[in-house]
């Protein structure tokens, strides 16, 4: 009677904990957008047929082939938008929740699986990537299903139970290939701890070695050209740096990679070394089976993947998110061993202390993860793309610089006719010479350029198309939109048709203003921008300067009407009013700060000084022109 109330009471909390998992995992779930890797996914495996996502994409992407194949079925049943592609990791990597509770209990005890399946729960690392549109968080649910009926099998030794455990292995090893190393520090865990007993080790060979050729093969078929190529150059320039797994991975599988500031990532790790070390020893006094089982769960994998890492580019945690059950269980049997290894009183402190801890430490990072943009996993390419759909021209083209395919996802999501849009440069490797010939050409043929995006730093050829663009054309416009830098550049030869405002006003012995274009900012504390067409009429004997003032009511701060302004000379000194030629088309660019303007009505007015006596250039009986009255938002 005890036992079924015992058992009813463990469903009961199990139950309460699986649903704060699932609120967690879809709270806020579509507050970001797609980051460029989730567009991808997106695009590529979910929205191609299977047989095109094998042919051209798995030979880029380097994923088995079950994770197209799960990802295209999903998108032909519940659809390609955003939500629709995030609920099916966050869904499969539930499936982590139960299993580490069974884990923990059949290495264990109840209580230590229990407290193990709350902290997977509030995990914030498996949170982020249960949110991703990825493969990550469903090979690391499946995983853990594995890792589970792995035991099982090992305890009960029958033939079923071998044959579920090698159906889930060789799943989560055809879902992504660095399950192999999570099925090879198993399978060490198994030699050492059945040792001598032959039929077990064999039954575990055979499993292992069915879900190893089932993923290596779908390498070789796939993915072994791409590697062959030299593609995915080592991590380290082939140094090794062991040193780094403690100070890098062990905070990022607990406590999340980048949702808390670096310098409490810094702070956490050496404590986290103590914590790790001592539930070992603490495990290795108790539960001798479970201390060798979660020694080699927790880091042999990241051992093997450093050493990869030598050779190939992939050293980051979520390459081993599956390790982060193994230290989410040796820190919970720290939390319910902590009584038996020292005073009774002085244990509890010390179970309450770390569970307080890790639960405030977890509740700070997905605060930051959940509220604070800082933290955003993504930026606003949605307000980027919906920027360029109102304000880009067909006969335009768009470089977006980050070569990031979250842009491509939004900017195509509209029925309407588009500036096309290319990356550039296309890889870190493409030669400065090839990528000024396409622009060069991209000069000739449209009638702007936008450069969107933040280019790589460390690519070799990073800069090469800004200074070009710089060099020979016109900078029309510079701002942001949804966080992301975007840039306009035009010839400097005037296009007749692109005066979208005419003016008929003439500055005295000066020159003619053909009209104007004031361009929005595409967000808040950006700039207005105000283009001007000059036409000269006669040269002065002193250089003179233009100036573009927003007047509104009494600015506080001043005194006077004028909130912002722009005063420099004619296309900032690379013209001036003595020595341009008359009876040429002249295009100016000026910026206003908006950044400490508050919403209303604007006057924008207009003028020509003389810097040397502020006197200004009459335009009819007045020192200005009054370009039109803006409300600003």
């Amino acid at each position: 009677m005890a036992a079924l109330k015992r058992s009813t009471n463990t469903l009961s909390v199990m139950i309460l904990i699986v649903m704060v998992g699932f609120f967690l995992r879809i709270y806020h779930l579509t507050a970001v957008p797609l980051r460029g890797d989730e567009a991808f996914s997106v695009q590529y495996w979910a929205g191609q047929p299977l047989h095109i996502a094998l042919a051209e994409t798995a030979t880029i992407e380097p994923h088995p082939m079950l994770t197209y194949a799960i990802f295209r079925a999903w998108g032909l049943t519940a659809g390609l938008s955003d939500l629709s592609m995030r609920v099916l990791p966050s869904l499969i990597g539930m499936l982590g929740i139960p299993a580490i509770y069974a884990v923990g209990k059949r290495l264990g005890s109840r209580q230590i699986g229990l407290l193990a399946a709350l902290f997977f729960a509030l995990n914030p690392f498996e949170i982020w990537h249960a949110q991703d549109a990825r493969n990550y968080a469903i090979w690391a649910g499946i995983s853990l299903v594995a890792l589970w009926l792995g035991l099982r099998a090992l305890d009960k030794r029958r033939w079923q139970d071998w044959l579920l455990y090698g159906i889930a292995a060789s799943i989560a090893a055809n879902i992504f290939y660095t399950e192999l190393l999570t099925t090879a520090a198993f399978g060490l865990f198994v030699l050492i701890a059945y040792w001598g007993k032959w039929r077990v080790i064999v039954s575990w060979g055979v499993c292992a070695a069915i879900a190893g050729a089932l993923s290596i093969t779908s390498f070789l078929i796939f993915q072994a050209p791409l590697f062959a190529r030299g593609g995915y150059g080592g991590s380290f320039g082939g140094e090794l740096d062991i040193s780094r797994l403690w100070s890098y991975f062990l905070p990022a599988l607990n406590f999340g990679e980048i949702t808390l500031p670096a310098e409490t990532l810094s702070a956490l790790w050496p404590h986290m070394v103590v914590f790790v070390l001592t539930g070992l020893l603490s495990l290795w006094v108790y539960r001798r089976r479970m201390a060798l089982a979660l020694t080699m769960l927790s880091i042999l994998p990241a051992i093997l993947l450093t050493v990869i890492s030598t050779r190939l580019n992939i050293f980051t945690p979520r390459y081993i998110l599956a390790s982060a059950p193994a230290f989410t269980l040796i820190f919970t049997s720290l939390i319910v061993d902590a009584p038996r290894l020292t005073s009774p009183p002085l244990g509890k402190g010390i179970s309450i202390f770390l569970l307080i801890s890790g639960f405030a430490i977890s509740g700070i990072s997905l605060s930051n993860y959940y509220f604070d943009s800082t933290y955003a996993k993504a930026r606003g390419w949605p307000d980027l793309a919906h920027y360029l759909q109102q304000n880009a021209q067909p006969q335009d083209v768009v470089i977006q610089s980050a070569a990031d395919a979250a842009f491509g996802y939004y900017y195509h999501q509209t029925t309407a006719v588009v500036a096309p849009d290319i990356p550039l440069p296309e890889t870190p490797t493409q030669s400065v010479t090839d990528i000024e010939n396409k622009l060069a050409g991209y000069s000739q043929q449209n009638s702007a350029i936008w450069q969107v995006g933040q280019e790589f730093p460390d690519w070799p050829n990073a800069g090469v198309v800004r200074n070009w663009l710089d060099a020979h054309m016109q900078l029309v416009l510079e701002g942001q939109a949804g966080g992301l830098p975007l840039r306009q550049y035009k010839n400097w030869q005037v296009e007749p048709d692109e005066i979208t405002n005419s003016a008929e006003a003439t500055f005295t012995d000066v020159t003619n203003l053909l009209g104007y274009n004031v361009v929005l900012p595409a967000g808040p504390n950006s700039n207005l921008t105000v283009q001007v067409y000059w036409q000269p009429v006669e040269l002065t004997d002193t250089p003179l300067k233009v100036f573009v003032h927003l007047l509104g009511v009494t600015n506080p701060s001043s005194g006077s009407p004028l909130w912002t302004q722009d005063d420099r000379y004619p296309q900032n000194g690379r013209i001036s009013t003595n020595n341009w030629k008359t009876g040429t088309i002249y295009r100016d660019i000026y910026t206003l700060p908006l950044a400490d303007v508050p919403a209303g009505t604007y006057t924008l007015e207009i003028g020509f000084y003389d810097p040397a006596t502020n006197q200004r250039i009459s335009v009819g009986d007045v020192g200005s022109y009054i370009l039109q009255t803006l409300e600003l938002k």
